[in-house]
């Protein structure tokens, strides 16, 4: 593994490469996972140069407080709420490790807890990203940890569905949204699989969940493929969102990739993880 400090609209970065894929990890704001990609090949990640995404947090998080997408992946907390938004807009420290680098941001204080993102390089086009919440409290907390993946606008995402048979009861779940318009263009419903493919044209939001074993998403992007895996041992009523491990959301600026951890109780200085692994072909 290769690591260098770059830059990009949020200043700098970590670049880490092995010479097939790279990624940039910002250091200034976040950590976001702002750039990702084969080398040489176009950054797959949505970066809000604009700043098109945004949030007032003052009632939350004090006065001029906001929150921004900036984009690429991130780490957030579920269930969604107004406190989710967190504003990580302070440096972030790292430390080189080897065929990979862990990047912790400040304590988000009010919530309680120190995120932490671990990458490694692991061969084939493929990295595991593990990421962390550590209770800092002196009190038990319940937590569920967001894995999202901000991609550009503009590619074809397949997630397969359940194909066990259960005989009488139902074997999968399709969790919707109060936006949704169900007749949507960008969405297709197979027997085996959905389909949701964004574009700049076709305005306003989608938002579509399902409880995978294991986890599994492919998001096509020119001629470009990113998949995420998570293995998963627990059961669908231990996630929330109607029982929904994984989620995409769409509309026209941003294509998301989502996952969830099942719900832990992290006693103090204990902490929840979740690692998703990474293919980029």
């Amino acid at each position: 593994m290769e690591s260098k400090i770059g830059s990009c609209f949020l200043g700098r970065t970590l670049e880490l490469t092995d010479g097939k894929i790279y990624l940039a990890v910002t250091l200034d704001v976040g950590p976001r996972i702002i750039k990702m990609g084969k080398v040489g090949g176009e950054n797959l990640m949505y970066e809000d140069v604009d700043d098109n995404v945004n949030k007032d947090v003052s009632k939350e998080y004090g006065e001029g407080k906001k929150w921004h997408i900036y984009g690429g992946h991130r780490i957030w907390i579920s269930p969604e709420d107004e406190t989710t938004y967190y504003p990580d807009c302070n440096p972030v420290s790292y430390e080189l490790k080897e065929n990979g680098a862990i990047f912790t941001p400040p304590v988000w204080a009010e919530r309680g807890v120190q995120p932490k993102l671990e990458i490694t390089f692991i061969g084939e086009g493929k990295v595991s990203v593990d990421m962390s919440l550590t209770n800092v409290t002196d009190k038990e907390k319940e937590l569920c940890l967001w894995a999202l993946t901000v991609m550009k606008c503009g590619g074809r995402l397949v997630v397969p569905l359940s194909s066990e048979d259960t005989g009488y009861l139902a074997n999968r779940n399709l969790v919707i949204w109060h936006y949704n318009d169900v007749k949507d263009p960008r969405f297709e419903l197979e027997n085996d699989r959905f389909i949701l493919t964004s574009n700049k044209v076709c305005k306003g939001p989608f938002k579509v969940g399902t409880y995978l074993k294991p986890i599994y998403a492919e998001y096509t992007y020119g001629n470009t493929t990113f998949i995420k895996e998570v293995e998963v041992t627990a059961s669908a009523n231990q996630y929330p969102d109607f029982c929904s491990n994984m989620e995409t959301y769409t509309n026209e600026h941003i294509h998301e990739v989502e996952t969830l951890s099942p719900f832990k109780k992290v006693a103090p200085n204990d902490n929840i993880s979740h690692v998703e692994i990474w293919t980029i072909k």
